[in-house]
């Protein structure tokens, strides 16, 4: 494929994967009554009936990165920071998928601790990183657009979006318990918006072919 036609390519697979995800991870809690939006933390829901779909979401999401990761290699200007955000890129992948492979720890019967196992940790871990990967990410691909006059106007929007995450994650560590879930549900959807935006770019901009590493 011509670069332009990758790069358009990339960004209609990211396009197509965001409402696959949505509609997969909407399925799945419309299965799952016993589980309440506004309390429960989106991993919870990787355990127990119907807990595929919750893997199927995650692997969608990871392919999205994916798509991304390729589209912003052929078509951001070659530079560190852009070779550090797809690096960041590649790790965000891989922390999502053994995310959404390991399940969550869950509570004991009468709810009054946590039963840990191998896979929780590994799950806990790699969510983790998945978050501090991309908080990293979201403040090097701005320094990157800045380096392609094409990219440059949306340097603002990623780095607003990327404080906008963070302020959620923040409100996560204090928020109530019973409204932990929704706050959860808040990042998850700054994160799609973001997805989806560089998406839309990705279709329009013509890759950079013939600069240098900066």
């Amino acid at each position: 494929m011509k670069p332009h036609a990758s790069s358009r390519f990339f960004g209609s697979c990211a396009i197509v994967a965001i409402p696959l995800t949505i509609l997969t991870w909407a399925t799945l809690e419309l299965l799952r009554p016993d589980r309440s939006p506004l309390r429960n933390m989106l991993n919870e829901y990787l355990g127990g009936p119907f807990s595929f779909l919750g893997r199927v979401a995650g692997c969608l999401l990871a392919a999205t990165f994916l798509m991304l990761l390729l589209g912003l290699r052929i078509s951001v200007r070659p530079s560190g920071f852009l070779t550090a955000s797809c690096v960041l890129l590649g790790v965000v992948v891989v922390s999502l998928c053994v995310t959404a492979v390991f399940p969550a720890d869950t509570m004991s019967p009468d709810d009054s601790r946590h039963i840990f196992t191998s896979a929780g940790i590994v799950h806990m871990v790699s969510a983790a990183r998945f978050y501090a990967l991309l908080m990293a990410l979201l403040l090097t691909l701005p320094s990157a657009y800045k380096r392609d006059e094409k990219w440059r106007s949306f340097s603002r929007v990623t780095l607003f979006l990327g404080f906008l995450i963070l302020a959620f994650d923040v409100g996560l560590m204090f928020a109530p318990l019973d409204l932990r879930g929704l706050v959860q549900r808040g990042t998850a959807l700054v994160i799609l918006a973001w997805l989806l935006l560089t998406s839309l770019r990705l279709r329009r901009i013509i890759p950079f072919t013939h600069g240098t590493a900066v």
